[in-house]
């Protein structure tokens, strides 16, 4: 027989916590991730990649970081917002217009912040702006930051406009802070090439040491290198020294 809890028993064993706190879910209309990495859910490969952004730049997790990621896309705002990461601040930078107009506009998070940046590129924006120059970020106030990161965005710059984001990037970067991107290398081409030269910017392809030539030029430090892994190409860690 069951015995079922008298009523002063239930009064006892109660505990008022509160509310369980707001429920977000953010569902954006945008999927720019490559076909094979597209079939998972965006939240899967963002928590995936976020893990090992945090374990390879030295961090625990993303608690208390303030995070740059230059060509954000949506997957890792979807992946932050849905699986409740806890984060100081994510700001997102990128080129497609529609996509940071979404995200501002649903994702009221203060823990968030989104820009465009109106910056030439052959393929993803072939009217953008070509005096973009090495303070554009810092002009609209992103400092500060702990890291900044970029998943398949070296990918697709000529070494002009690669040099021009590294140094974009170290403004807004504190000192002793990180920088971690992803790349195409190819260890049998001289320098660079464009694999399609039919399509600049498609698959831009560059020999590891003229790209780390390239980011030493910018002031960061390179301190290890990892070789194309799941879902991320050839990857990168660098620092910003803590001192002049």
């Amino acid at each position: 027989m069951v015995h079922l809890a008298s009523h002063a028993d239930f009064k006892a064993l109660l505990r008022c916590e509160g509310a369980e706190g707001h429920f977000a879910y953010v569902a954006p209309p945008f999927n720019f991730n490559a076909p094979g990495v597209a079939k998972y859910p965006p939240e899967v490969t963002g928590h995936f990649l976020l893990n090992s952004l945090c374990r390879r730049i030295g961090w625990n997790s993303l608690s208390g970081r303030r995070l740059l990621d230059f060509g954000c896309g949506v997957r890792f705002a979807r992946a932050i917002v849905n699986l409740a990461i806890n984060i100081d601040l994510y700001a997102g930078i990128d080129a497609n217009r529609e996509a940071i107009s979404w995200l501002q506009s649903e994702i009221r998070d203060p823990r968030f912040r989104f820009e465009h940046l109106d910056m030439l590129n052959l393929k993803y924006q072939a009217n953008g702006s070509s005096s973009v120059d090495e303070g554009a970020l810092e002009r609209l106030a992103l400092a500060d930051f702990d890291a900044a990161c970029m998943f398949s965005v070296i990918t697709h710059q000529r070494p002009k406009d690669s040099g021009l984001i590294f140094s974009m990037l170290y403004r807004c970067v504190k000192r002793g802070g990180g920088l971690y991107f992803t790349a195409h290398i190819d260890e049998t081409v001289h320098d660079y090439v464009e694999r399609d030269p039919s399509q600049p910017c498609r698959l831009s392809i560059y020999h590891p040491d003229f790209l780390i030539d390239l980011v030493r030029k910018s002031g960061w430090v390179v301190e290890r290198t990892y070789l194309p892994s799941p879902f991320q190409q050839a990857a990168f860690v660098c620092r910003k020294p803590p001192i002049d």
